[in-house]
């Protein structure tokens, strides 16, 4: 099954949508915040998404992350600003509602997808609310077990919402890449029947050049201006220099898998004659003798009868003189 955001096709042999997770990396200032849209653009990441909430309403104020969340805090005009820059830059912009209101206003704004955090993956009321929407919604699984993924799943299709692209993800800040257990996208594959990917937690570029190697339909990567800015996130995120290297190897990882048809490349066609071996006359054999082992070589380069069919012309006769280091066709042979 394949999904479509914009004019991006998401699914089995179609390009890895890549998505740069602004996330709270903009530091609560929208200037950053452009700045990563910019970044994300010219890294020619397919998506940028952010994280859209008001900290009041998805958190109590005794909550050690209170404070943080509060000063991280972009505002609905804010994002109204951002949405319409990313399309000026022709970048997707969509975000994760952390609260009803939020999702709500995501809705106004018309992004094209809505994500849902590994933290909400058990908050029906606000899945309930994006599934009704009937946009594609990026679902990670950090956090869960695949009995309470299939029961979000299973939810946003009571709903009437099959639209799911589901993340297999490691909520672990940074994720320790020998924790990643990238097999469990094929699990989520093999169960869902729909788009899979990896939302990356960690630092490592190689988990996800092995993700898109096992066949990730979408890679969700953290990423930031600067690592040394205060905040949480921006120690493990990629900068954008690397995060363009990072783009174009996995672009180069879908060329080397190719169409998987198993035939002789444009650049081996040339190559063919001139490496394999033909058979050869061993010693000048005249009109009239007959080949056997003896007067039989096996050399290069391809331009007689292939090594395989040595059996079958033992014992012919040869019709013309045929001079040592000639290549033996079937025409110079009769029973």
């Amino acid at each position: 099954m394949n999904i479509n955001i914009q004019e991006k096709v998401i699914g089995h042999e179609n390009p890895t949508f890549f998505v740069a997770e602004a996330g709270l990396n903009h530091n609560g200032d929208l200037e950053i915040a452009k700045k990563m849209i910019d970044a994300a653009s010219e890294s020619k990441a397919d998506a940028i998404k952010f994280q859209t909430f008001k900290t009041n309403e998805f958190l109590s104020k005794s909550s050690e992350y209170f404070d943080f969340f509060k000063n991280t805090e972009l505002s609905f005009n804010d994002f109204e600003e951002i949405n319409e820059y990313a399309k000026r830059k022709n970048i997707i912009f969509f975000s994760a509602p952390f609260d009803l209101s939020s999702a709500e206003f995501l809705l106004q704004i018309q992004v094209p997808c809505f994500k849902i955090a590994s933290s909400d993956l058990t908050n029906f009321p606000l899945i309930k609310k994006i599934a009704n929407s009937q946009k594609p919604i990026i679902i990670s699984t950090g956090l869960a077990d695949l009995e309470e993924v299939e029961h979000t799943v299973n939810f946003c299709e009571r709903e009437n919402n099959d639209k799911i692209i589901l993340l297999h993800s490691v909520s672990n800040y940074p994720t320790n890449p020998i924790e990643t257990n990238l097999k469990a996208m094929d699990t989520l594959h093999k169960k869902f029947q729909c788009p899979v990917g990896y939302s990356d937690n960690g630092d490592s570029e190689l988990v996800d050049l092995v993700a898109v190697s096992m066949g990730a339909n979408i890679i969700e990567k953290h990423f930031t201006l600067d690592k040394n800015m205060e905040g949480p996130d921006h120690s493990f995120s990629i900068e954008p220099n690397n995060l363009k290297k990072l783009i174009s190897d996995i672009r180069l990882i879908e060329k080397m898998k190719g169409n998987g048809n198993k035939k002789p490349q444009n650049s081996e066609k040339e190559a063919i004659k001139a490496i394999r071996k033909s058979l050869t006359a061993r010693i000048d054999i005249m009109k009239g003798q007959k080949i056997s082992l003896d007067n039989v070589a096996i050399k290069r380069p391809e331009n007689g009868i292939k090594p395989e069919f040595l059996e079958e012309i033992i014992g012919k006769t040869v019709t013309k003189d045929i001079q040592i280091d000639t290549p033996i066709n079937f025409e110079d042979l009769s029973e």
